[in-house]
């Protein structure tokens, strides 16, 4: 009995291999629409094709794009075509959005990958805080210098003070520099 449901279970899923397929195709969308794509992906440490799936493969917030997609309008002199890798079963899905709403699958598309601007002004703003943070840790960077300089013209060399200083100092900067890393320009976030 257990070797049978071990059989069972090791046996491949043609159809959900078949689904995951990758296809490439062609979207016209509008030039914001692609770098937010591009934009989100690199922030997220993912593909590109992978985003574009995990936005299209869920069917009930797909539903609601399509419902939405019916009364959108756009400016089709802002858009260029795109040709983008994705799954067999999201392509799919998105025709049968579009069967069953008679829907532009470009709107479609181009819906589901609006959704992450939410995601990239939030993150915006957090970089901002941080870049915010960071001018006050310069600050306070500049202000340990000073105090090392001083401390380095007022004390002899092997000064007990002067040498806690100056190792606090270059920790501190070394410590900055390893958090300014961590702080992106406002135009990462620019889509």
């Amino acid at each position: 009995m257990e070797r049978i449901e071990k059989d069972i279970s090791l046996q491949v899923d043609a159809d959900e291999l078949k689904k995951r397929q990758s296809v490439r195709t062609t979207f016209k969308l509008p030039e914001k629409t692609i770098n937010l794509l591009k934009i989100s992906a690199k922030n997220l440490g993912i593909k590109q094709k992978t985003l574009l799936d995990q936005l299209i493969e869920d069917e009930t917030i797909l539903d609601i794009l399509a419902k939405e997609a019916q009364t959108h309008c756009r400016n089709d002199d802002d858009c260029r075509p795109k040709t983008f890798v994705l799954s067999k079963k999201a392509l799919d899905l998105i025709d049968v959005m579009l069967d069953r709403y008679d829907i532009a699958r470009d709107i479609l598309v181009e819906l589901s990958i609006a959704r992450l601007a939410s995601y990239i002004e939030s993150l915006s703003e957090k970089h901002d805080h941080r870049r915010s943070l960071l001018k006050e840790l310069d600050d306070y960077r500049r202000l340990l210098e000073g105090s090392s300089s001083k401390a380095n013209a007022a004390f002899k060399q092997e000064d007990p003070f002067r040498i806690k200083l100056e190792r606090l100092t270059q920790t501190t900067q070394k410590s900055i520099d390893e958090i300014r890393k961590l702080v992106k320009n406002t135009d990462a976030f620019v889509y």
